[in-house]
């Protein structure tokens, strides 16, 4: 969706964009869609360690690089942008560099933080005390990405937070522009079924809807995103709280012990796991839903970045309930998202219990957090985008 509304945006600005991604099964190699050329290379990701990841990677970045070059040679790109992960594939675009394209770098993830978090090193302490190796690894994940943010002409991230991260490395804050990571809604359709799902959400009674009270977390599934959290929180809730569900759709390394836990806590009437689902699938699951769940754990990753999800539950204009986490809270405060503290099924099953009994307090933080979405919208975000590449322009 981050890539789409991006690659769009580029046309509408009036562009002709070439799309350079993973082929999935039964996919075309090359396709024209919504006025851009997609092209597909021949390589499929798969869930591994990190040589899993190297291998891929490596092989993604050799074939980039050969169909850039041979495209460029062709008919020269006055831009290209690289979308990480890995930071590392920007160099994929060297040749057309030294022949006078500009390379802007699209950084959606702090890959040292990242990495970090998912070896259970979640917070400095532990990067501090972990082997040698381990922490040989960060220091090379960190000097790779400095070194892809000096060698792009511009780069984008995702929060402040985030940026502020790459400047204390080093990074130039002048090259780095901030763009939320909010969907394109026009891509969701928004406006164009009936909207059922806020029945009762200014009552004085808990709504149902089909009998249900209907809590949704879609995307990944990891365990840092804190689905293990979500799960112990509806063992405790599930007798208090007549029609409770949670719908959970996405795929991710996690899911075959998530699916365990369900069975383990004897779940499997309460939470539903649809697995990977088509857009317009969720789209209706999101029209449904009464809460978004956002249960990230808390980490040297996590306090960075915003999930995207978070932002998909503003646009169908849903109360959120999130993690309290320091990217979250530089852009929300209380009184447009119930927070609870991460990690912790206790908190996350009080602010269920809370919205169950509060519809009042629903309404409130829906209007409170519009106001914010509002300034955040995609239509906005994509002016400050657009700008990076204006200013090469002008």
């Amino acid at each position: 969706m981050l890539v789409r509304r991006e690659a769009i945006a580029l046309r509408d600005f009036g562009f002709d964009v070439d799309v350079f991604c993973l082929r999935g099964r039964d996919q075309p190699a090359r396709e024209e869609m919504d006025g851009l050329h997609i092209w597909r290379l021949p390589l499929r990701r798969s869930k591994g360690g990190m040589v899993r990841y190297l291998y891929e990677y490596s092989v993604f970045f050799v074939m980039t690089a050969l169909i850039l070059t041979w495209r460029h040679l062709r008919h020269p790109y006055a831009f290209i942008q690289v979308n990480t992960m890995p930071d590392f594939l920007v160099f994929a675009t060297l040749i057309p560099r030294l022949l006078g394209a500009k390379v802007m770098l699209q950084l959606y993830e702090p890959t040292p933080e990242l990495w970090a978090t998912r070896l259970g090193m979640t917070q400095e302490a532990d990067i501090a005390r972990a082997s040698w190796g381990r922490r040989a690894l960060i220091r090379v994940l960190a000097f790779i990405q400095q070194a892809s943010l000096r060698y792009a002409h511009a780069a984008f991230a995702v929060t402040q937070e985030l940026k502020d991260s790459f400047v204390a490395r080093g990074a130039d804050p002048e090259k780095i522009t901030v763009v939320l990571n909010v969907p394109d809604a026009q891509l969701f359709d928004v406006g164009n079924a009936e909207n059922t799902e806020d029945v009762g959400i200014e009552s004085d009674a808990p709504p149902v809807q089909d009998g249900h009270f209907t809590l949704i977390c879609h995307g990944a599934i990891e365990e840092r995103y804190g689905h293990d959290t979500m799960l112990q929180a509806i063992a405790q809730l599930r007798s208090s709280i007549p029609g409770l569900r949670l719908r959970i759709t996405g795929w991710g390394g996690y899911r075959d012990q998530f699916l365990a836990q369900i069975e383990a806590l004897n779940l499997q009437e309460a939470v539903h796991y649809l697995g990977y689902v088509s857009l317009p699938q969720l789209v209706e699951e999101l029209r449904r839903a009464d809460v978004g769940i956002v249960a990230q754990k808390a980490s040297v990753y996590s306090h960075l970045v915003h999930t995207g999800k978070m932002y998909d539950y503003l646009a169908f204009e849903k109360p959120v309930i999130a993690s309290r986490l320091r990217a979250v809270q530089a852009y929300f405060e209380d009184e447009s998202l119930c927070f609870f503290e991460p990690g912790d099924p206790d908190s996350l099953a009080a602010a269920i219990w809370d919205l169950y009994q509060r519809p009042h307090k629903r309404h409130t933080l829906v209007e409170n957090s519009q106001r914010l979405y509002e300034q955040y919208q995609w239509q906005k975000q994509k002016k400050v985008y657009l700008s990076a590449y204006q200013s090469f322009l002008d």
